[in-house]
């Protein structure tokens, strides 16, 4: 029985409905049927034809904005009710996740490199952005497990993890080598926006201020270390820079995976995206 109804607001749920919501039985649960639901249906749906994706992508990026915009004015309407004011330093859409909204645009309707690189960027970073909220959801902190803002952190980044295996399983686009920057692109654009802005909340007194890692590294193992020791020598720009770099990094390391998975079982890299087949 809860304490709370689904659709409440953080204030209105008692305290030890929100303790150890990580890691609990229930977490643990969607973890395991999350992933058995993305390989089962990318199995199943793995012939599906280029023209169908593409219907996929342009549906998904006309829903994404939708539920996101709801979920912002939804929790917004009761901060600042409450006295709260704006959740600057988590409601604004500037996180790394953030960018599935903004690529899916690009991946659905874009044409050319443009394409390239949002699809490259789907199937790789985003991946690894929806499999790190699988395993360490920053939502836990503040909402129970059966809540309705978990359902729609835990919904986003499922569909984050599940687009980009979908696309390489149907060979609608697999990664290459040559993929590595063009993935990197959509993120280095995005962070030309995002980095002076968590700068200039940071040195305005926004401490909190975090978004994609780039001022204190919370919730990432050993970044926050990093950062307060290159913070105390001034060095703050230079911790931004190797967060960037792993970033490409992870990309890189993405790419190679496929790679490997595509060469072991000796399946035909073919592109549906480029019209390369459609069968």
């Amino acid at each position: 029985m809860l304490n709370y109804n689904f659709f409440d607001y953080k204030d209105f749920i008692p305290d030890e409905d929100k303790q150890n919501v990580m890691w609990s039985t229930e977490h643990i649960v969607f973890i395991i049927l999350a992933v058995l639901a993305i390989i089962l249906l990318c199995y199943f749906l793995r012939n599906i034809k280029g023209k169908s994706v593409d219907k996929y992508l342009k549906i998904l990026a006309i829903i994404m904005p939708v539920l996101e915009i709801i979920k912002i004015t939804w929790e917004t309407y009761w901060d600042i009710k409450l006295g709260h004011g704006f959740n600057i330093t988590g409601l604004l859409p500037l996180y790394t996740c953030s960018m599935f909204i903004y690529v899916l645009p690009f991946a659905g309707w874009g044409k050319g490199k443009v394409k390239e690189c949002a699809l490259a960027f789907l199937t790789t970073l985003s991946v690894f952005a929806g499999l790190t909220n699988f395993f360490i959801p920053p939502i836990f902190n503040t909402y129970p497990f059966f809540s309705y803002a978990s359902f729609m952190s835990l919904n986003y980044h499922f569909l984050m993890v599940f687009t980009g295996v979908f696309l390489v399983s149907t060979r609608y686009y697999v990664p290459n080598f040559k993929s590595i920057l063009k993935g990197f692109i959509p993120l280095l654009i995005f962070s030309v926006i995002v980095i002076p802005f968590d700068y200039i909340m940071f040195y305005n007194g926004h401490y909190w201020i975090d978004y994609m890692l780039y001022i204190h590294g919370f919730g990432a193992p050993l970044l926050p270390s990093i950062a307060d020791k290159l913070g105390s020598l001034n060095l703050r720009g230079l911790y931004t820079l190797l967060v960037m770099g792993g970033y490409l990094l992870i990309d890189s390391i993405f790419v190679s995976i496929y790679q490997l998975i595509f060469k072991v079982f000796k399946i035909k890299q073919i592109n549906k995206s480029k019209g390369e087949s459609d069968e």
